[in-house]
């Protein structure tokens, strides 16, 4: 059995339960994408004993908690609560620490640098469409932070779907992902992670994916079944050019594993790419392998 990563697993600790993923679940009509999945036992009540249960069940070895500080709803995780939960289960969780784009560069080095120097970050995660100061992907006071980041030799994480930047009250064009473009070019070396895979806007990031083989694509709850419009581009993609560009995950509180994980597998896939999907491309992406 392959050990299964889910890219985007937000778990219970007191950092994050007080946020929009678990507080603003039980609310009606809160994540349309939600529709049709139960809300995972470990969220209602907060436990991390159970995700882990959770976790087992649905045999995924390794949870990517992927950094977030952006605005409200989604606030502002401190990356030293994500490395106390890491260091109470070093095989279950890493990380990809979150920066804040608002701040001054000099304060994203630094804390990209004091970050990665903790075991278990293995990337960097930016969300500009719902930063305090929101911005497009290609904005030029993000360059000092790739070229940083891809002098680090770690991928960097980049959030984008159209709903990120409507729950904070900025625009909707904030995440489109053509802006990815410029500096997936002006970077080569650097592997930009489309956290959300962009969507809607499914075609156009596999469209610049297919221009730019530094872009990964991790589309999680937006490809876990086939109810959502868009979703059956990254299963054809995945069968063909982006087989070892493809990520998966739950986006977990937003959507259980076990369940998220047998819609995912009701699409049909080439001979092999199910376990690269699920486990050999992140886990080299992360270097873990």
């Amino acid at each position: 059995m392959v050990a299964i990563v889910d890219m985007r697993l937000r778990p219970p600790i007191p950092a994050w339960t007080d946020k929009a993923q678990f507080s603003g679940g039980d609310k009606a009509g809160y994540y349309p994408s939600r529709i049709g999945f139960p809300r995972p036992p470990s969220a209602e009540k907060r436990s991390m004993d159970l995700l882990l249960k959770e976790m087992d069940e649905a045999g995924v070895q390794w949870g990517v908690a992927m950094g977030r500080q952006s605005a409200p709803p989604h606030g502002s995780i401190p990356n030293d609560a994500i490395a106390e939960l890491m260091g109470q289960y070093p095989d279950r969780f890493v990380s990809f620490c979150g920066i804040d784009i608002s701040k001054d560069t000099d304060w994203c080095l630094g804390e990209i640098d004091r970050c990665l120097a903790i075991p278990g970050f293995k990337g960097v995660s930016i969300e500009p469409p719902c930063s305090p100061t929101p911005m497009m992907s290609d904005d030029r006071r993000l360059y000092p932070i790739y070229e940083h980041v891809q002098s680090k030799g770690v991928p960097i994480s980049v959030t984008l779907s159209n709903f990120l930047g409507h729950m904070s009250g900025f625009g909707y064009e904030y995440a489109r992902p053509e802006a990815l473009y410029r500096p997936a070019c002006d970077f080569p070396e650097l592997t930009f992670v489309i956290s959300h895979g962009a969507w809607p806007w499914s075609r156009e990031v596999l469209g610049i994916a297919f221009l730019c083989p530094n872009i990964v694509v991790s589309p999680d709850l937006y490809v876990n079944g086939k109810s959502l419009p868009g979703a059956d581009d990254y299963i054809k993609a995945a069968n063909h050019f982006m087989a070892e560009r493809t990520l998966w995950g739950t986006a977990y509180p937003s959507r259980p594993l076990k369940e998220s994980l047998e819609a995912f597998k009701e699409w049909e896939f080439a001979p092999g790419i199910l376990d690269k999907i699920l486990s050999e491309n992140a886990l080299r992406i992360m270097q873990m392998i």
